[in-house]
């Protein structure tokens, strides 16, 4: 979606690390598009060399030499004005990109990310690994986000998580929007008592969200609407979470080519997250479908809809249940929250965010100095 916006009045190059498969992708909002291999080894590989790493997981597996190597060469053939590194894990980037300015735009303080990810672990040795890594994370944004000429991030949480880590960061704030034209509202599902989870199931946040609503709130909601399901739509689902559809009346999707035609035969859409940190394009979405939503504090952190108008906020397994058992009962309920959900997107589109990143490249621009 940023992209679609900026390719209106800017020329973009993408440079990515990918799967080779991507490269054959079209691109359709780049001039040039450059690809190069990301570091892929067995899990339990990864893992075990992180141990003795200096650097956190999740940025060792975005290294690559070789497109360290490209980027200067491709900055000048052409003619970059502002790179956008998007996503923390690319800070060390900038490096490569001396002669550029550069905007960072971490998705999510990772650091904090990680710390509740330990406190959320199932058991000791994933509580005690999520610590060690969220050590080595707090170190590398520390040292890599200040080589960034700009940085932003999409809710103010994440700015004051930042300015604690290192308080010369002064992190702008730009909210993500949503594109309301492709995400709109379509006809009200037949059925009644289907809930709906809309997340990729790769991402270790959401996984966690959907083991939990199904183990631990879905039961309470079944045990007074019998015949109520649930679908998970998302992504690449782990093992764990392909094993929930051995389960009566929960259905998993796997990968869909379009996600619209599942979130419009739900009843009620539900963001069960734990874990805080970013701002879920997902929940975007539902609320721009006009589709009733159950979510809990975190799920709608840098989200300014309102508890009771757009959407339902519980944050405990009992509430929850009760929120969601309360909508799937509630026709009109359901329909004063899709409409003012669908209102409330409106006024949230990319069309705003694009113009704060746009004014924030050009802010960089005008304060780089070549190192």
């Amino acid at each position: 979606n940023l992209a679609r916006g900026l390719a209106a009045r800017h020329t973009l190059t993408l440079a990515t690390l990918s799967a080779a498969s991507d490269a054959h992708a079209p691109q359709p909002y780049f001039q040039n598009a450059y690809f190069f291999s990301q570091r892929v080894a067995p899990r339990w590989r990864k893992w075990a060399y992180s141990f003795f790493d200096a650097l956190p997981l999740w940025a060792r597996v975005h290294e690559s030499a070789e497109l360290r190597a490209a980027l200067p060469e491709i900055a000048a053939r052409a003619a970059i004005h502002v790179a956008h590194l998007d996503t923390g894990v690319l800070a060390p980037y900038a490096v490569a990109l001396k002669n550029t300015p550069t905007v960072l735009a971490p998705h999510d303080v990772l650091t904090t990310q990680l710390q509740d990810r330990a406190r959320h672990a199932a058991d000791w040795r994933m509580r005690g690994a999520m610590r060690v890594q969220a050590r080595k994370m707090r170190r590398f944004e520390t040292r890599y986000y200040p080589l960034a000429t700009r940085l932003c991030v999409v809710t103010e949480r994440e700015r004051a998580a930042l300015q604690t880590l290192a308080p010369n960061l002064n992190a702008r704030v730009i909210p993500n929007g949503v594109d309301t034209e492709y995400f709109a509202p379509q006809a009200e599902p037949v059925g009644a008592d289907r809930i709906g989870f809309l997340g990729a199931l790769d991402y270790a946040p959401n996984q966690h969200a959907a083991l939990y609503f199904v183990k631990t709130i879905f039961p309470r909601i079944a045990r007074q609407l019998p015949q109520a399901t649930v679908t998970l739509i998302g992504r690449n689902p782990s093992a764990e979470i392909r094993a929930l559809a051995q389960t009566p009346r929960i259905c998993v999707t796997s990968t869909v080519d379009d996600v619209r035609p599942y979130v419009a035969s739900q009843n009620v859409l539900v963001a069960p997250i734990l874990e805080a940190g970013g701002m879920k394009f997902k929940v975007l979405e539902t609320l721009a479908m006009g589709k009733a939503l159950v979510a809990t504090s975190a799920a709608m952190e840098g989200i300014a809809a309102r508890d009771g108008a757009e959407f339902l906020l519980a944050d405990d397994a009992e509430s929850f249940a009760a929120a969601c058992v309360r909508a799937l009962r509630d026709e009109t309920l359901r329909g004063a929250l899709a409409r003012k959900a669908r209102a409330w997107a409106l006024r949230h589109s990319w069309k705003n965010s694009v113009a704060q990143y746009e004014a924030l490249y050009q802010e960089a621009l005008d304060a780089f100095v070549v190192r």
